[in-house]
């Protein structure tokens, strides 16, 4: 069984297993504390439809596990485990897994975002990144009883899908009868309903306010044509456009660049991107400035994501779509970056357009976007 790099059952030992009668699932008992964290690790396969893993592409195992805590509860997870892989997710406290039980549509969430490890075969090392997502007792037994379940796992830059079936899954049933000894359930934790509409658009809605945000996932930029390479400073760019629906009845658009491997812009508020449309070029504004995030690379040092927003309009992104070329300059405190995408990279703008005009039927324009 692969270590499982959760801090809380890091230092759990190995015991005998006592309850369950298959030999795939493990218990563990801590010997200070007494407690018990069971264990399950169940195969995946690739999903109809999808093309075989590439050479950097990772193997999959899913590790459930149930850990008895102090006050007589239990925590259920269900954690992709990936092995041999050339990238990271890198995924971030509270990003989420979507998932298809029999079809239908699901998600789970992090409390604590991937954790990557180097792991060693002979002489050779090999990255293996963990990911626990918090699940409900009743979500596992319907994975148990599933005939099929598919899950993809969104990364910073990657994501990964694969499927399991029910003889993969035989033994989960026999796994959430056994961890019922341990106590009360814990709730998983809420995820915020998400939706694969088409490809690389995702729809987030708000549990509280019922407000709805559509993502078309970012593209990478590269050197316009007339351009030289990148310098060695610069770095790794990659666009996505957001919608934000408004409670005002109306909807924000964003432009937002990722950059990552090189030098900060460190933005402020009204920063500007000029962005180059077929037949004119305009200028438009980031509201809050740049974010910084640090995430594991391949190798599993920290890396730096600046990322910025820019606000733009409807009629902005339509122009888009109608411009082969996007060409585009950020202009940083002494420092510009000028990179290019071609819109058929944005293949699902026009789709992205139409689902977003249906967030409001009466748009209102206020006199500022508010926070992205």
């Amino acid at each position: 069984m692969k270590p499982l790099a959760i801090v809380f059952i890091a230092a759990l030992l190995c015991a005998p297993a006592t309850l369950a009668q298959s030999k795939n699932i493990h218990e563990q008992t801590d010997p200070y504390s007494g407690l018990r964290t069971l264990f399950l690790e169940v195969g995946t396969r690739t999903c109809t439809g999808d093309r075989s893993p590439g050479l950097h592409d990772p193997e999959v195992h899913l590790l459930l596990s149930a850990a008895e805590n102090p006050d007589h509860t239990v925590s259920y997870f269900i954690t992709p485990e990936l092995d041999h892989a050339g990238y990271t997710l890198s995924l971030h406290k509270r990003d989420s897994m979507d998932t298809l039980i029999d079809g239908v549509p699901g998600s789970f969430i992090t409390p604590t975002g991937s954790t990557t490890t180097n792991l060693y075969s002979g002489n050779n090392s090999y990255l293996h990144e963990t990911i626990p997502f918090s699940i409900s007792q009743a979500d596992l037994t319907k994975i148990g009883s599933a005939e099929w379940f598919q899950f993809r796992v969104n990364g910073s830059r990657y994501d990964v899908q694969r499927c399991s079936d029910a003889k993969r899954l035989r033994d989960v049933a026999e796994f959430v009868h056994a961890s019922a000894t341990y106590g009360t359930p814990v709730a998983a934790i809420a995820a915020t309903p998400r939706t694969v509409l088409h490809g690389n658009l995702l729809e987030d809605t708000d549990p509280d306010s019922g407000l709805k945000k559509l993502v078309l996932a970012g593209v990478p930029a590269s050197s316009c044509p007339t351009d030289p390479p990148p310098a060695p400073e610069d770095p790794e760019i990659l666009l996505r456009l957001t919608a934000n629906q408004r409670s005002d009845g109306g909807v924000w658009y964003f432009i937002e660049a990722d950059m990552s491997h090189g030098e900060q812009l460190n933005l402020r508020r009204a920063a500007t991107i000029q962005v180059k449309f077929a037949d004119a070029t305009d200028t438009f504004h980031t509201i809050n400035g740049s974010e910084l995030i640090t995430t594991p690379d391949v190798d599993g040092h920290p890396t730096q994501h600046e990322t910025v927003a820019f606000h733009v309009h409807q009629p902005d992104l339509i122009a888009l779509g109608k411009t082969p070329l996007i060409e585009f300059t950020i202009h940083g405190n002494g420092h510009n970056l000028h990179r290019c995408v071609r819109a058929v990279q944005f293949s699902e703008l026009n789709q992205f357009i139409s689902i977003t005009a249906g967030y409001t039927s009466a748009p209102t324009v206020a006199s500022n976007p508010a926070q992205h």
